[in-house]
């Protein structure tokens, strides 16, 4: 069915991506973007930005939101909760584009409360592994650090089979100067 000019829904595009892992698995914001403005084409709606539209919902510019699946939109229960809420207040719908959701029954809304709860209870559960891990690298002085670059002032070094950072003597005596100015002056500016 498609709609007529005066009855054309306006459709805000909502993307995210939060990690670097979920980018490197297609769900880019590029990604989510293209497949989003395809769907909105596919059925005739008008694109009326791509950005966070909450405002523009209370100013009831908004009549659908699209995004890509449920985990681009809600992070936990409790933020559906509170969103749906103002969307609800607001007759705003929304609609995922990869993943079937039906919110207009008993039935559908307990889908979404269970899967947005199965994915807060994993993102949780990984909180929780990650932690272990740092927590055990601290007891054992290992160097916990991500990304390829020590801090600066440091180097990575193994250390009877045990990844640790140590001073770096090329760097130590800008490090100290630094670290002794910030504590006189309490101010990195001054102090860099």
């Amino acid at each position: 069915m498609s709609n007529t000019p005066e009855t054309i829904t306006r459709a805000a595009l909502y993307i995210r991506v939060s990690t670097e892992e979920q980018a490197l698995h297609g769900y880019s914001l590029e990604a989510q973007e293209a497949a989003l403005k395809q769907y909105a084409i596919d059925h005739d709606y008008k694109v009326v930005h791509i950005y966070q539209l909450l405002a523009d919902v209370q100013a009831g510019k908004i009549d659908l939101i699209l995004f890509t699946k449920l985990d681009r939109w809600f992070r936990n229960v409790h933020d559906y909760h509170q969103v749906q809420n103002i969307l609800d207040k607001h007759g705003v719908a929304w609609k995922t584009i990869l993943e079937d959701y039906q919110t207009t029954t008993a039935d559908g809304r307990l889908k979404v409360n269970i899967m947005l709860s199965v994915a807060e209870n994993e993102a949780d559960r990984t909180s929780e592994r990650i932690k272990f891990v740092f927590d055990n690298k601290v007891r054992n002085g290992e160097y916990c650090f991500g990304g390829p670059m020590a801090p600066y002032g440091y180097k990575a070094e193994v250390i009877n089979g045990v990844r640790k950072l140590v001073k770096d003597p090329e760097t130590e005596s800008a490090t100290a100067a630094f670290w002794d100015k910030m504590i006189k002056y309490h101010n990195t500016r001054r102090a860099a």
